[in-house]
């Protein structure tokens, strides 16, 4: 596997679940509590900037077992 490969399967994952983070943290306060002008901020600061970086690490994850999987050898067969 290329590193740019591995590299961009990390930040498609990271920006992903990133964005969607990002998306609840800011939607989320605004429609529950129209009131609150902090509300997005949520989305902002905490987030969004936590999405990201659980989404990297679910990328590295995905991509270690991937390679993993890659590297393991095939069974030799036992003789009888």
């Amino acid at each position: 596997m290329r590193h740019l490969s591995v590299l961009m399967t990390v930040l498609l994952h990271a920006v992903v679940v990133g964005a969607i983070a990002f998306a609840a943290g800011f939607f989320g306060p605004i429609i529950l509590t129209p009131d609150a002008n902090q509300g997005p901020l949520l989305g902002i600061f905490i987030t969004g900037p936590l999405g990201f970086v659980f989404g990297m690490g679910l990328g590295v994850w995905r991509v270690s077992r991937r390679l993993a999987r890659e590297k393991k050898p095939a069974a030799i067969p036992r003789s009888k």
